[in-house]
């Protein structure tokens, strides 16, 4: 394939393209501004809630529940 032709060009203008709109992307991402070490305390705090709130969930599904029968 010869390295000046026009299918090169478009391909290699696609792929910049291509890079740009991840960059983009990535940019935007929520927590992109965070050190690694933020994040994993993030991470950490918000497996906790989940912990809690799955525990809470199970004690109140436990809970005796007075059925009222259906007319």
């Amino acid at each position: 394939m010869d390295k000046d032709s026009q299918d090169v060009h478009q391909e290699l203008n696609k792929l910049k393209t291509k890079i740009q709109e991840a960059r983009e992307q990535i940019s935007t991402m929520p927590g992109i501004s965070m050190s690694p070490e933020q994040q994993q305390q993030q991470l950490q705090n918000v497996r906790e809630q989940v912990h809690t709130k799955n525990k809470l969930l199970q004690k109140y599904r436990s809970l005796c529940m007075i059925d009222i029968p259906k007319p």
